[in-house]
């Protein structure tokens, strides 16, 4: 339980400092995203090599940008035989991301997205395993684990009026409770390396 509070209050605490900063003008139905991701995800368990375990893993991604240095993502992924489970998609992990545009941050905003951009991301998210016999989500067979997320996304944003995103993310991700235990821990061997590339659709604003 305390773990559950824990996360949660962290999880509130990331929505409410990025929704206290809003951009002048605009509104709620502004700077919203929708895109799609596929790559690989590869365990950093000790016993697996990087490239021979790798496995795919694909996604969906919902993004609503509050400034032009802060936003959010939410962010459902499946992966694909990463356990021995008798499912299509073996473990699915949906996240609440903050991110954090760094070009933005320390160059300024210019007035419109640059050709590229890098961002810092970060959360907490949920995932649910189908099975085991790899240790890419160590975890008991169809079950529930609360998860960690680090990563960076090099942003190329591509169009006339840079309507498109294509991005490549590399990021880690922690199992960060152990077989369901109440602590949480950032152990590399309940860790995986995920490295995806996707595609973004930024909607039309009300001000054109």
């Amino acid at each position: 339980m305390k773990k559950t509070l824990l996360l949660a209050a962290l999880s509130a605490g990331m929505l409410t400092a990025n929704a206290q900063v809003t951009d002048a003008g605009a509104k709620f139905t502004d700077n919203w995203s929708v895109g799609i991701n596929a790559g690989g995800v590869t365990t950093m368990h000790a016993h697996y090599a990087f490239w021979k375990h790798m496995r795919p893993v694909v996604g969906l991604q919902i993004n609503k940008d509050f400034t032009p240095t802060l936003g959010m993502t939410l962010e459902g992924n499946a992966s694909i035989n990463t356990s021995n489970s008798p499912t299509a998609f073996d473990a699915t992990n949906v996240s609440l991301l903050g991110r954090v545009n760094l070009m933005n941050l320390f160059a300024g905003y210019k007035g419109q997205p640059r050709l590229f951009e890098m961002e810092a991301v970060g959360g907490f998210g949920w995932l649910h395993y189908y099975g085991h016999g790899w240790d890419y989500y160590p975890a008991n067979y169809d079950t529930d684990a609360w998860t960690m997320k680090l990563g960076l996304n090099f942003d190329f944003n591509v169009g006339e009026k840079k309507a498109w995103t294509i991005a490549v993310k590399p990021a880690i991700l922690w199992n960060v409770t152990q077989f369901g235990e109440d602590n949480i821990n950032f152990h590399s061997d309940q860790a995986a390396w995920e490295i995806t590339a996707g595609v973004v659709y930024h909607f039309k604003n009300s001000n054109g």
